[in-house]
């Protein structure tokens, strides 16, 4: 018996473990090596024979390290390669002008066409060699104190701009900012305390997607929020709980919107949005505008009670998908009260296919909304509601038994 354990002891596993590492193919190891401060990736380079060369081959080069006697190896490194698609570089305050300027000219040389530069709230001014050169088309500039732009240069090829955490000489550095940018399309702000700026003016023509993030941990004091002036925007997407100053231009060729802030005049707003085809809307005010029609929306994703959202459903005629984020009023306010359409919205009659709930709870006004939107929507093919009430099983049965205007309306509970 004891042979017989030591035998199936010493009996090795048929199955052969696999090498998965060996199975990626290079493109995603570059992608992977990409990822990593230049020291690792080419750290990489004792790991097997295929590895020995292939940080050679990536084209992304990022310090991060706290220590100037490294800096001047990494740009070293940076003279020694022959292309530099992407530099990223996380600096400390202990970097100067004079340590940065060199590199970033080395890596222009090599054709760079992406510069990432966080500073740690130290003063930086850009490279004179970043100007009227057009292989450049992203400029991240983060956490840095940026000096102001001198006269009569210009950002050729910049199509791609980040401002992050960045703090200005006034708020008409920014509009200098912007203007020397004659081919600026997509366009990332964010806001935080370490930013001075009160009002930001974006009037870019060319502008095709704007995003824009206020991370205040409480409002400031004075006025300060932001102006958009961009006619050719495409995708628009706000997060601004705190500016008290919001104004926004017409955008004719919106598409994509997405705007979640506090607002006390929603009429403007909502008109600057009345040609986009998706809108995900989360205003904080005391009531939605009954004037402002979305001829051409068919997403539409709102974070509201249904006293609000109701009265959009007539403004928009050609509405395919409604998607709704039950927001709860912190008060037994009657305009929280649904108050049923007079006339059944035309979208409801003949375009809207796709219905959505989340956080149903099934109280009174809710109820009579779902019934609502089931018994009038003839088109609709798959109606949802999500809930994590405790009444979760007598809700969804109360819903199984409304009636539907659509004979082919499939129901779904989760």
């Amino acid at each position: 018996m004891r042979n017989q354990i030591r035998r199936r002891g010493t009996r090795r596993n048929p199955i052969r473990r696999r090498d998965t590492v060996s199975e990626i193919p290079d493109e995603l190891l570059l992608t992977i090596l990409s990822f990593l401060p230049s020291k690792d990736a080419v750290a990489t380079s004792a790991i097997s024979k295929r590895w020995k060369s292939l940080w050679k081959e990536v084209k992304t080069f990022r310090y991060d390290d706290p220590y100037p006697l490294t800096f001047n190896m990494f740009a070293l490194f940076i003279r020694s390669r022959s292309s530099v698609d992407i530099l990223q570089l996380k600096l400390n305050p202990g970097f100067s002008r004079t340590n940065i300027n060199p590199l970033v000219k080395d890596a222009v040389a090599r054709s760079l066409r992406e510069l990432r530069i966080e500073m740690l709230y130290i003063s930086f001014e850009l490279p004179q060699c970043l100007y009227f050169y057009p292989q450049l088309e992203t400029l991240i500039l983060q956490k840095l104190s940026l000096v102001d732009i001198p006269s009569n240069v210009s950002l050729i090829g910049v199509k791609k701009l980040h401002i992050l955490s960045v703090r200005f000489s006034s708020d008409e550095s920014v509009i200098k900012l912007l203007s020397i940018c004659p081919l600026l399309e997509d366009l990332v702000v964010r806001r935080s305390l370490y930013t001075n700026v009160m009002i930001f003016t974006i009037d870019v023509p060319t502008l095709k997607n704007l995003y824009i993030y206020n991370s205040w941990k409480s409002r400031p004091e004075g006025v300060h929020g932001f102006v958009v002036n961009a006619p050719s925007l495409r995708c628009f997407n706000i997060e601004d709980s705190f500016s008290n100053y919001l104004r926004f231009a017409n955008m004719p060729e919106l598409v994509k919107a997405s705007v979640n802030i506090v607002c006390d005049q929603p009429e403007d707003i909502l008109g600057s949005l009345a040609s986009t085809r998706h809108l995900s809307l989360c205003l904080q005010t005391p009531y939605l505008p009954l004037a402002t029609s979305f001829l051409f929306l068919d997403h539409l994703e709102l974070f509201s009670c249904p006293s609000q959202w109701c009265n959009l459903l007539k403004d928009a005629p050609i509405l395919r998908v409604l998607k709704l984020y039950q927001k709860h009023s912190q008060s037994n306010d009657v305009n929280d009260s649904w108050n049923q359409p007079i006339s059944v919205p035309e979208c409801l009659m003949s375009h809207l296919e796709i219905f959505e709930w989340r956080h149903y709870n099934g109280t009174d006004e809710e109820r009579e909304a779902a019934k609502y939107i089931l018994g009038n929507a003839s088109c609709l093919k798959k109606a949802s509601f999500y809930s994590k009430s405790a009444r979760k099983r007598d809700i969804l049965k109360e819903l199984e038994s409304v009636a539907r205007g659509s004979k082919t309306c499939m129901l779904v509970f989760e």
